[in-house]
């Protein structure tokens, strides 16, 4: 998922000792919203925070295989990576701006800056899942490959993976992982249709030409509360603490969201420019119009050197013969240089 940093909506995407996800707070447990940068790609900076490493500890010691769960983590931090980076430079792409990433339990936030208008949002937003479906894609080709079958794995959302009796060594695993991997975070962000997850981002511009930015966003806001409820409540009658986890993140953020656009209109929140195409080329009679007044400027410009030099030579020949010397022409020339000096 991404996370949008609006001129009304402001996300600390630092570094520093801030608070937000870049820096620590204050107070006893400040140190919760720490994260470390892993790295800078493309130009875009990658931090990790304190709470995934803490997972991942737990993670560690809880589990039965150290090496099996450090493929895991391996193949989902590095797909969910991929899918931010997705995000970041679809945004790009459209001319936006894009320039950190932030690694937490929940997943990945891509804080991206596309021009506010559809269709540059679409293609943020889409190229995050895209990556999802490509890497998904590969990995079912190559199983594809070598087991010689036309589909050896199901896409069943509880029973993703390799089918029975399809060879599995350690390769066809990993490979398998990937697969399962990125198919159910292919899933997992388009059904969770809230913010800030990809689903509830794809609602909120389709609504978007209908009825306005503003009145989209809460649309699809008030939308996501429901759905969070309804996940809240599958996640407490199935006993996946997770899902109610992630509801309860996704319903206080459309929640957040809300309270933000109170009392705003569209008509109150400019457009942003298009980054990547600058500003509108002028009209054909604009060009015209402009050339004129260059021309005019020129002929103007070129009049005035004339006149100045003839009332130099003017001056001159006053200064050596005097001013009975001058002529009728000269003595019209010469008033009107001075008029012109004194109307500057």
């Amino acid at each position: 998922m991404g996370i949008h940093d609006r001129h009304y909506v402001r996300e600390d995407s630092g570094g520093g000792g801030g608070r937000g996800p870049g820096g620590g707070g204050g107070g006893p447990l400040g140190f919760l919203n720490t994260s470390f940068p892993v790295g800078r790609y493309l130009g875009i900076r990658v931090r990790v925070h304190i709470t995934f490493l803490i997972l991942l500890v737990f993670w560690l010691v809880t589990g039965r295989n150290p090496i099996d769960t450090l493929i895991w983590v391996g193949v989902l931090f590095g797909s969910v990576l991929l899918h931010e980076f997705g995000h970041c430079l679809g945004c790009r792409a459209v001319g936006g701006q894009a320039n950190d990433i932030l690694m937490w339990p929940l997943g990945g936030l891509a804080y991206c800056r596309p021009p506010r208008r559809p269709w540059p949002e679409f293609v943020t937003v889409a190229c995050g899942p895209l990556v999802n479906v490509v890497l998904a894609g590969i990995a079912v080709a190559i199983l594809v490959a070598m087991n010689g079958s036309a589909l050896p794995i199901s896409f069943h959302p509880l029973q993703a993976g390799l089918g029975p009796g399809v060879s599995s060594g350690m390769f066809e695993w990993f490979v398998n992982f990937v697969f399962v991997v990125n198919y159910i975070l292919l899933l997992f962000n388009l059904a969770l249709v809230f913010y800030p997850f990809d689903g509830g981002r794809l609602v909120q511009i389709a609504l978007w030409k209908f009825v306005g930015y503003v009145r989209s966003m809460r649309l699809a806001t008030s939308l996501g509360i429901v759905g969070a409820a309804i996940i809240a409540l599958l996640g407490l009658t199935s006993g996946i603490t997770m899902l109610v986890v992630i509801a309860l993140f996704g319903g206080f953020t459309c929640y957040q969201q809300l309270q933000q656009l109170r009392g705003l209109d569209d008509w109150a929140i400019p457009d942003e420019p298009d980054l990547r195409r600058g500003p509108a080329k002028p009209s054909f009679l604009q060009r015209k119009q402009a050339e004129r007044r260059d021309q005019r400027a020129q002929r103007d410009a070129a009049a005035q050197r004339r006149i100045e030099e003839e009332v130099d030579r003017i001056l001159d020949k006053v200064h050596t013969h005097g001013l009975t010397s001058l002529t009728t022409a000269e003595k019209r020339t010469l008033e009107q240089g001075t008029q012109r000096a004194r109307g500057r």
